[in-house]
């Protein structure tokens, strides 16, 4: 049987915890396990402290879908190669629908993630991360 960090992290917390003389040591174990799995509460909700490390965080960017490059297969088929502010795409990170010519969209300048801007719009009623790399996003400077 193979032990990973998180089994020594999650095996530091448990110790920490039967003799609670050490609140600091724990809250630092936590916040390593949730590097690990993720944050206990939404970003949006959790409070500013000193001790929060810095979240990353990627500005949206808006512009229309284009496309670079068409060809026809053997068989007739047409093929397009779509891009997004010129960073190629291809589906909506949210509902996986192809992207259509001169579709609205936005990218995520950080990690480069494109969706539908009527899915993003919804899924930030939820949650103020990206959906695929929960990268914070900045929803407040967009471009183009």
């Amino acid at each position: 049987m193979e032990i990973t960090d998180l089994d020594l992290l999650v095996a530091r917390l448990e110790n920490d915890q039967n003799n609670g003389s050490n609140y600091d040591a724990s809250l630092l174990t936590l916040l390593l396990v949730s590097e690990f799995i993720g944050p206990a509460t939404p970003v949006r909700a959790v409070a500013t402290a000193a001790w929060q490390p810095a979240a990353k965080t990627s500005i949206l960017l808006t512009g229309h879908i284009e496309v670079q490059r068409r060809r026809t297969t053997k068989d007739g088929r047409i093929k397009l190669k779509l891009a997004l502010l010129g960073v190629a795409v291809d589906r909506c990170g949210i509902c996986m629908t192809q992207f259509k010519k001169a579709e609205r969209a936005r990218l995520s300048d950080g990690c480069k993630h494109a969706f539908h801007d009527r899915c993003l719009a919804r899924w930030v009623v939820r949650s103020r991360t990206c959906p695929l790399c929960r990268v914070v996003l900045n929803l407040e400077t967009s471009g183009t």
